[in-house]
């Protein structure tokens, strides 16, 4: 948006009655996610911490996971 742009913008919401200020704010106010963000938002939040007692670096994940290959390629 260009600063001319936003100083018109500006001048228009300064001559806004107050009822019409309020209702702006109002709105502006909402929130703007929609409901699959809201749904996403939701998810990462229930799971947020769930694995925080695991005290493992990526080294040892990477060892893990190589053994778990090998298993697997072993059946």
């Amino acid at each position: 948006m260009s600063t001319g742009t936003l100083d018109r913008m500006i001048e228009e919401v300064k001559g806004l009655s107050a009822e019409e200020r309020r209702r702006l704010i109002e709105i502006l106010s909402e929130d703007q996610r929609s409901p699959e963000q809201e749904k996403r938002d939701r998810m990462a939040q229930s799971i947020r911490g769930k694995y925080k007692h695991v005290l493992t670096g990526s080294e040892e994940f990477a060892r893990r996971k190589a053994e778990e290959i090998a298993l697997e390629e072993r059946r």
